[in-house]
């Protein structure tokens, strides 16, 4: 039986590593439009990088394709500076991969294809986790749910933040990448898709964001726990999901519901395979 370790009982800097770990394969879409009191920046929603082979992408949402820019440019935030960040939607295929009828059941997938150049480009900042080096793993013999500790990452649009620079003269926006631990319950598997749901526990609640929208196409991760002389270290991250929705409020049991490994490394694989084995879509 795996042990288990109460999150409060892990070293803050377990917790600190696993946010290090993280940071370079998630990324945040935003838009950027003018309003009477200036140019303004809006979250969209959170993705993850991804690699198959040559084949560069962002799992997400379908409902964040859904509203990303068809023409011009989208941004995305990809670090910590003020920069702006943003890329030609001439580079991107939007893929829709699934979408259900009830937003609280799913499906609902998505990815961006990136262009060579913009995979390229991204790549000198950020980081693609390999899907194809761990297919089979996850598909065949995935390890026990209550093995290490999983975490949910993507943006939250409850923590944006804003303030005037230093001469008072421009408006700064910060967007906030939140790494939260905790556990799944156990999945289940509808038709093709799987599924995760991610409760906020109560002793929880006071760190928690009251709202997750954001989050949305934001990473599901299993870490293993490994031990050396120095105590606790996280180890091998394992892509297990995508964020996509929340279910109940701050009142009652509350927290975001998550594709699953089947839908990750079988559905999505599969659709962004053939996708790139032949000429792309408009979007």
């Amino acid at each position: 039986m795996p042990e288990e370790i109460p999150l409060r009982d892990l070293p803050e800097s377990v917790l600190e590593e696993v946010a290090r770990i993280l940071a370079p394969y998630v990324i945040g879409f935003v838009s950027y439009t003018r309003t009477p009191n200036g140019s303004d920046v809006q979250l969209l929603g959170s993705g993850t990088l991804v690699s198959l082979g040559s084949t560069k992408a962002i799992l997400t949402a379908e409902h964040v394709v859904r509203i990303l820019p068809r023409d011009g440019r989208l941004g995305l935030v990809i670090s910590q500076t003020p920069q702006r960040h943003d890329v030609d939607v001439q580079g991107l295929t939007y893929l829709r991969i699934a979408r259900g009828t009830q937003d609280e059941d799913g499906p609902d997938f998505g990815a961006v294809v990136l262009s060579p150049a913009i995979a390229a480009a991204l790549a000198a900042r950020k980081s693609f986790y390999d899907l194809s080096l761990r297919r089979e793993q996850l598909l065949k013999s995935p390890p026990d749910i209550k093995e290490g500790m999983w975490f949910i990452n993507g943006f939250v649009d409850e923590y944006t933040w804003e303030e005037l620079d230093a001469g008072k003269k421009l408006r700064i926006k910060g967007f906030y990448n939140l790494s939260g631990a905790g556990g799944p319950n156990d999945g289940v598997v509808v038709r093709e898709h799987d599924y995760f749901e991610f409760p906020v526990s109560p002793g929880g609640r006071a760190s928690a964001p009251n709202n997750f929208g954001g989050m949305s196409g934001g990473g599901l991760w299993q870490f293993a726990l490994v031990k050396n002389d120095k105590g606790l270290k996280p180890a091998r991250p394992l892509l297990s999901g995508v964020v996509f929705y929340q279910y109940g409020t701050p009142d009652a049991q509350y927290g975001v519901k998550c594709h699953g490994r089947r839908s990750v490394y079988r559905v999505a694989y599969d659709a962004i395979q053939e996708l790139a084995n032949k000429k792309p879509p408009t979007n």
